[in-house]
This record gives C-alpha cells, structure tokens and sequence, in this order.
C-alpha cells in the first residue's frame, strides 16, 4: 500500500513564512485510494479542525517513504491542491 505525505499550509500573502504550515503529516493509501480524493478530504478537514482561519489553503502531496523523516517544505514532486 502506498504511503504519502502532505503539508497544508496557508497561502494569504500576510502571513509570515514561519506561520504558514498548518499541518503535516503521512497517510498509507489503500491500492485502489486516488491521493488526489485523499488530499481533498484532509484539505477539508482541516479547513473543520481549523475553523478560526478562513483564508486560502494548499495542499501538497507526494508519495512518501515509510520511515522516512518529513521535509520542511514540499519537494519538487509533490502535488498540489488549493481550498
């Protein structure tokens, strides 16, 4: 099964760089689980779990090797979804 990591952070363009993430974190996939349906539904989690912050958000997701320590910021890779 697959495994992806993620990083929403903010996107206004007030807001300091040290305060733009929001969250981060890894997620194993099931083989027939789209990231792209996955990244949607953590995006909109967290807008709930967030509710305080009603600015833009983005979303970036790459595969993701189990064991390995997360990146402070998306690679190169990495997908994007804005909301």
């Amino acid at each position: 099964m697959p495994q992806y990591a993620y990083l929403i952070t903010r996107t206004d363009p007030d807001t300091d760089e040290g305060r733009r993430v929001m969250s981060s974190g890894t997620k194993t996939l099931t083989d027939d689980q789209d990231p792209r349906e996955f990244a949607t539904a953590r995006l909109a989690q967290n807008r709930a779990e967030h509710s305080y912050y009603t600015g833009p958000r983005r979303i970036a997701y790459w595969p993701h090797e189990p064991g390995t320590p997360l990146p402070r910021t998306a690679p190169a890779n990495a997908s994007h979804l804005d909301g």
